[in-house]
């Protein structure tokens, strides 16, 4: 924290690039682990232009894998992907409500002034302890959700918009902030743990959660998830139960489904369509 704070306070540029030369130097830590334009600094990656504006905010403060560059930290129990009973979605009257305080039937944006009923929970637990990753950006706000949580991202001067699971976001990574249509470049990510964790589930497969917008899914890429629960989409009723905690029987066939044909790596589905292609033709 010492030296986070004492870069935060410098304002000369040439001062902080000799001390990231110095710091190099000593063999202590790695330039480039957390990506162009960031300083690893303790397993903190810290952006080199907010040190310049004098922004000690931009850091990293949960524990960085410098191979793989996800946060790691100490994880509390917890079932699937899911949001904190904090986190707040916009309804069609334009309040806010907390995800703890969601019905079934609340109205809710999950999209481009595009609304949607809560047709149910995927997930529900309302006293587990839980770990959940904070997404903070430039936009004085942030977004907490399970590291297997999907979340949209949208890349750099593109209008193509991708998917990651939370776990995977990096340091300048945007997101969609659906409420005021800014793009907010991640600035920050850090850990807490929070009781309770809470999965609605709407028709378009999408919510506006704090703002950003984000899938109903986790753990699985969002399009094979949004394919295999149609029917809990279509008949909510029937496949998804009321307000019990847990995970519904269906919503766990589904997940056994995708852990049976490794449906957990993006890149085997489209394996599979090359190896069916080649064959076709």
């Amino acid at each position: 924290c010492t030296v986070l704070d004492s870069l935060g306070q410098l304002s000369d540029m040439k001062t902080v690039l000799l001390l990231v030369v110095v710091i190099i130097g000593n063999g202590q830590h790695v330039l480039g682990s957390c990506g162009a334009g960031y300083v690893d600094v303790n397993g903190a990656c810290i952006s080199l232009a907010g040190i310049a504006a004098g922004a000690a905010s931009y850091s990293i403060s949960c524990n960085m894998n410098p191979r793989t560059g996800r946060c790691e930290g100490s994880q509390g129990s917890g079932g699937g992907g899911c949001f904190p009973g904090t986190a707040e979605v916009s309804l069609l009257s334009g309040d806010g409500k907390k995800m703890k305080d969601l019905a079934i039937g609340d109205e809710v944006l999950t999209g481009p002034d595009t609304y949607s009923p809560i047709l149910g929970w995927l997930d529900l637990k309302l006293g587990e302890d839980t770990s959940f990753v904070t997404l903070e950006t430039n936009l004085s706000s942030s977004l907490s959700l399970t590291g297997n949580h999907i979340v949209f991202i949208q890349p750099d001067a593109e209008d193509k918009v991708t998917t990651k699971y939370a776990q995977d976001v990096r340091m300048g990574d945007v997101l969609i902030q659906e409420v005021t249509g800014q793009k907010g470049e991640v600035i920050k990510i850090s850990q807490f743990i929070s009781a309770g964790y809470f999965a609605p589930l709407t028709e378009s497969g999408t919510l506006v959660v704090d703002g950003y917008l984000v899938s109903c899914y986790a753990s699985f890429p969002h399009w094979a998830a949004h394919i295999a629960l149609y029917p809990a989409r279509t008949w909510p009723h029937i496949f998804l139960g009321g307000t019990e905690e847990g995970t519904g029987t269906f919503v766990t066939a589904v997940k056994h489904l995708g852990n049976l044909f490794n449906l957990r790596n993006p890149a085997v589905p489209a394996l599979l369509l090359m190896d069916a292609a080649k064959e076709e033709f």
